[in-house]
């Protein structure tokens, strides 16, 4: 049920429902918030309150109703829109191409704030990870972008579900000859039809009423409405939907092309086996490589998240709204829809020229719905179309990759195991090499050892006998003196021994 209450600021009459008593609520003319008291409580019910509903209304009553002055209606805070102006406004739809450069814009800051610190994590993520990266950070700015316009959007509609669209002031009863000053008052509220949809439907509930004047046939009216209000806020998340598929496949190409820079890289290693500085190198690349790989796909996931959280809260709050419209038309409109009779416009003519009326003035609107029903259906299916022929082509490639990368990911093992191997191996030998020389080596060691200490025993009986006889040859040297000095100055003759002269003979000597 809905109650009415007065601005504190600006006094205009507001609706608003029962259960958001007690609730603060802004007002939509002069946007003061405040908290809405509940209503007071009613006398007790007329026990026969529902015959007023199900008996016929008294012929005098339109005219007791005719007589009644309508009410007057609040000045409009800007000019109202022409009728073509608010069918083509939408109160979902987001402009594509703002929103795109918008995103663009905060793109450019993220990555404007982030220049200095590419050395941190998170700057070498989004600066250092390739071109996926920077796509993916491009698509989640515009979708936050297309949030943040759809979240305005939303909160004008529930501002706009405070006016009250049908006063009792002008008429308790809605029929034929009072619909026009209900659209009248609509009209000059400080909100355009295209804003809200529960001015637009109730627009298009009386426009409808005013020319059929039929209950049925507005019910229905109203209905056909809602569908259509129900398909603009499913297609209003189209692009945001495609974000919000595209972007983890973008970080499934990144995974791809980090794994095939590391495997390359890899194999450059494994033709560098021989060399363990360049070995070492070589692994830097390849690690590097693979954080390529997990951290695209990490920020990928991370902002699919981000970005489908909110895109559900808001899809939830959409159709909530669509609810409520639904349900206030249900309970403001349809209720005190009175058919009295014929249209106005159309009294006195026959009933063939009143049913062309009708089909001349429905003919635009059901042509309309077709056209829009035909779109969608198009839209929908080739949408859904090139998303599966997308994916199975994304999947198909890299299952291939991922199968290739395995394969060349087994090849350099297997070589990297028998590099292994080979070098077990070869340390095995030298070990076995060097524990044969320890033993010959302190062979020889001890072998010299002896032999120097046998020349130093050589050396030092060399040195005994020379001074041994160097002391021969001083006491030679001492006698020699003693004798030369007995002898003084006598003559020593020395004479030479005489041989014997040989004589040959003829037979021998």
């Amino acid at each position: 049920m809905y109650f009415e209450f007065t601005c504190a600021q600006c006094k205009k009459k507001l609706r608003l429902r029962e259960e958001y008593a007690g609730k603060k609520a802004r007002c939509p003319y002069c946007q003061h918030a405040q908290v809405v008291e509940p209503p007071a409580p009613s006398g007790p019910a007329d026990p026969l309150s529902f015959l007023r509903e199900v008996l016929p209304a008294r012929p005098d009553s339109g005219a007791a109703r005719a007589s009644t002055p309508p009410a007057t209606t609040p000045p409009a805070r800007r000019p109202a829109a022409s009728a073509s102006r608010d069918e083509s406004a939408s109160g979902t739809e987001v402009n594509i191409w703002h929103s795109g450069l918008l995103g663009f814009a905060g793109f450019m800051a993220i990555y404007a704030v982030l220049f200095p610190f590419q050395n941190s994590y998170l700057g070498a993520l989004l600066w250092q990870r390739g071109w996926v990266q920077f796509a993916e950070i491009w698509f989640a700015s515009w979708s936050v972008v297309i949030l943040i316009f759809k979240a305005r959007k939303l909160s004008v509609q529930r501002r706009s579900m405070l006016f009250d669209l049908l006063p009792a002031d002008i008429s308790k009863e809605i029929n034929a000859e009072s619909a026009g000053r209900f659209m009248q008052h609509i009209r000059g509220l400080p909100i355009q039809a295209g804003e809200s949809f529960l001015v637009n439907r109730v627009l298009r509930g009386l426009e409808h009423f005013g020319v059929v004047g039929s209950s049925g046939e507005a019910a229905s009216r109203l209905q056909s409405q809602s569908d259509i209000d129900a398909n603009a806020v499913d297609s209003s998340y189209t692009l945001i939907k495609v974000f919000i598929w595209a972007i983890p496949i973008l970080g499934f190409i990144g995974t791809v092309i980090g794994i095939g820079q590391a495997v390359g890289s890899f194999s450059a290693a494994m033709s560098a086996a021989s060399d363990l500085g360049a070995l070492k190198e070589s692994f830097n690349s390849v690690t590097g490589g693979l954080a390529t790989a997990f951290d695209t796909t990490l920020l990928a996931l991370v902002l699919s998240m981000f970005i489908m959280f909110p895109m559900s809260s808001l899809q939830k709050a959409e159709q909530d709204l669509l609810n409520w419209v639904d349900e206030y038309c249900n309970e403001n409109l349809l209720k005190r829809l009175k058919e009295s009779g014929a249209a106005p416009l159309l009294r006195g003519a026959d009933g063939k020229a009143m049913q062309a009326a009708i089909d001349a003035a429905m003919a635009g609107h059901h042509a309309e719905f077709r056209a829009w029903a035909k779109k969608l259906e198009a839209t929908g299916e080739c949408l859904a179309q090139q998303i599966a022929k997308a994916w199975t082509q994304t999947d198909e490639k890299i299952r291939e990759r991922h199968t290739q990368a395995m394969r060349e990911i087994n090849k350099a093992g297997e070589s990297f195991q028998q590099t292994a191997e080979r070098l077990k191996t070869a340390s095995e030998k030298q070990a076995a090499a060097m524990n044969e020389l320890a033993p010959r080596t302190a062979e020889i060691q001890n072998h010299m050892v002896e032999s120097m200490e046998r020349s130093a025993q050589s050396i030092c009986s060399a040195a005994e006998s020379l001074n041994s006889y160097f002391a021969a040859i001083q006491d030679g040297l001492g006698s020699l003196n003693n004798v030369l000095g007995q002898l003084g100055e006598k003559q020593v003759v020395v004479q030479a021994p005489q041989s014997r002269r040989r004589r040959w003979r003829l037979f021998g000597k």
